[in-house]
């Protein structure tokens, strides 16, 4: 292989990952694969078609340019656009065919006027405190009043995210949770068939009583658990790679890296890496001003051996400290951590 830098990503483990999650869920739950921002990293169209062939009854996108490169793609399956969709994206989101959110009154009046003689559906968004999107609880009966002038529209759910962070605010989310579920109840015993959803990854490990008609699931989908009550039998799907282009054997005390910002407490051998934060990687460097060898906060695996970042991640190099992993040498292949979201899409993906 003469790729210095590649991404692998195991799509078994993304088919176990969801196939775990349906286990999961309560008798008639839906289960909705978010793969927005190009499924955080994983490639949308990819991942799409293993999380339908694995049992996700509908894919979530965040706007409608992201629904088109799936339709693009040969994805047929359900998709719902998480973002309000934007009268100049009505017509656009009419000919794909997919489920639109809604929070605002010029929103469904372009929708209406762009849908065909089958209509559309369109899921309303409650704001509960996050304050991304969506209205205030109290104007919901005000706001499907104005939207029932709209003929062609279907109301087809309701949904919130809460601003849950695990470990930080259980019982304020509790709170809206219940009060969330609360108002869906009301409005379904008028609309039958009304989808409500709230639970995320983290709402639907923490609070699983809470999973409603629906669940959206991105992080757990990619093998990622931030909850704090419970584990969860995940896969890791998702590999960033680079192999070591120059090694070096540094004398204990020589200083290395930009600003000479680095001092060498040991010996060392230090391996040149093509990667940086072009790639993804932190800008950060190991510790601040001068490093004397204690305290990195990065590294890398070579062949399961933790190899220290050195110094500062250059924009397309970063050096780490292999001399804990005998053998080391010029090809070798080193793991590297990196936001997935961040990894640049000109480094070329694997599938496995």
């Amino acid at each position: 292989m003469t790729d210095l830098k590649w991404i692998e990503i195991e799509l078994g483990a993304i088919r176990h990952n969801l196939k775990w999650v349906r286990s999961q869920l309560s008798p008639g739950v839906r289960l909705m694969a978010v793969v927005k921002a190009d499924a955080y990293g994983h490639g949308a169209a990819r991942v799409a078609r293993e999380a339908v062939k694995a049992g996700a009854d509908s894919l979530a996108v965040l706007t409608t340019g992201e629904a088109s490169s799936l339709r693009a793609a040969g994805i047929k399956a359900p998709l719902h656009v998480l973002s309000p969709v934007l009268p100049g994206a009505a017509r656009q989101t009419a000919r794909l065919g997919v489920t639109a959110t809604v929070d605002a009154v010029d929103q469904a009046r372009a929708l209406n006027a762009a849908a065909g003689a089958k209509g559309l559906g369109m899921h309303v968004d409650l704001d509960f405190g996050l304050g991304r999107w969506g209205i205030p609880p109290k104007r919901l009966n005000d706001f499907l009043c104005a939207l029932s002038r709209f003929k062609k529209l279907r109301l087809e759910g309701l949904s919130t995210h809460i601003a849950y962070v695990p470990g930080k605010n259980t019982v304020e989310a509790e709170e809206k949770l219940r009060a969330f579920a609360r108002l869906g109840q009301a409005l379904k015993s008028r609309r039958p068939g009304l989808l409500c959803h709230a639970a995320n990854s983290s709402v639907l490990m923490d609070f699983p009583h809470w999973q409603l008609d629906q669940v959206r699931i991105g992080n757990l989908l990619y093998g990622i658990n931030t909850a704090k009550s419970k584990d969860a039998p995940l896969k890791r799907p998702f590999k960033f790679q680079a192999r070591i282009i120059a090694l070096h054997d540094v004398v204990r005390g020589r200083s290395i890296g930009y600003a000479s910002e680095y001092v060498a407490a040991r010996a060392m051998r230090v391996a040149t890496l093509p990667v940086g934060y072009a790639d993804g990687l932190t800008m950060e460097p190991a510790e601040r001003l001068i490093s004397f060898g204690a305290g990195f906060q990065y590294w890398g695996l070579l062949r399961g051996v933790k190899a220290p970042f050195i110094g500062r991640c250059g924009i397309s190099h970063v050096l780490v400290d292999v001399t804990d992993a005998p053998g080391a040498k010029v090809g070798d292949a080193v793991a590297l951590p990196v936001r997935r979201t961040a990894a640049s899409s000109h480094i070329p993906r694997r599938y496995v």
